[in-house]
């Protein structure tokens, strides 16, 4: 359990949720597309298969064009979900972000801590010195609850995404490796290996 001055300097310093908003943006826009892709790709294959194209051939390809564009209705589904996961992680770190105490206050108890320590001279400023060593406790534990509270809904968001299918897996696999200076099978540019 760390002290409010590194709880509230880290909640309050660096990129916040807005690199989670964009990741979830991305993965609205990657969901939108795919089920476009899905979409247009069933209506052009049936399109094809009942009218202009008959027979043997025409019914292997609308089996295999049916299993794609149900491959991509899945990858559209699972971004989704992802979109709405990155989403929750930053409600959860905007919601602890409210509830953390602001760096400001804490360094303003932690001042007035030091001065009356400083002038305590008969111990007149005890009950003072106890009345702000409170309320610095109190800043310790709204901290550390807003702290569990953002890992217990990032956690929660985490644990809810859905790994990538194996048969994606394999997709990505199997892709040749394209670029320069790839090592390995199937490398398509210059300077490979």
């Amino acid at each position: 359990m760390l002290p409010p001055e590194i709880n509230s300097l880290r909640m309050f310093s660096g990129a916040g949720s807005a690199p989670m908003l964009q990741a979830a943006a991305a993965w609205d826009g990657l969901a939108a597309e795919l089920g476009a892709a899905a979409s247009s790709f069933s209506s052009v294959t049936s399109g094809l298969a009942s009218q202009a194209w008959q027979g043997a051939a025409s019914a292997a390809m609308a089996g295999a064009a049916a299993s794609y564009a149900g491959f991509l209705s899945a990858a559209s589904a699972q971004a989704q979900g992802a979109a709405g996961q990155a989403k929750a992680v930053a409600s959860a770190f905007e919601g602890a972000k409210n509830a953390t105490i602001h760096p400001l206050a804490v360094a303003a108890n932690r001042s007035a801590f030091a001065q009356l320590v400083r002038s305590n001279l008969l111990g007149l400023n005890a009950p003072a010195i106890m009345a702000v060593e409170g309320r610095y406790e109190q800043m310790w534990a709204q901290d550390v609850a807003a702290m569990f509270g953002y890992h217990a809904g990032a956690s929660a968001a985490a644990a809810e995404l859905i790994p990538i299918p194996a048969s994606l897996q394999q997709l990505l696999q199997s892709l040749p490796n394209l670029g320069i200076g790839n090592k390995g099978t199937a490398n398509i540019g210059s300077g490979n290996t």
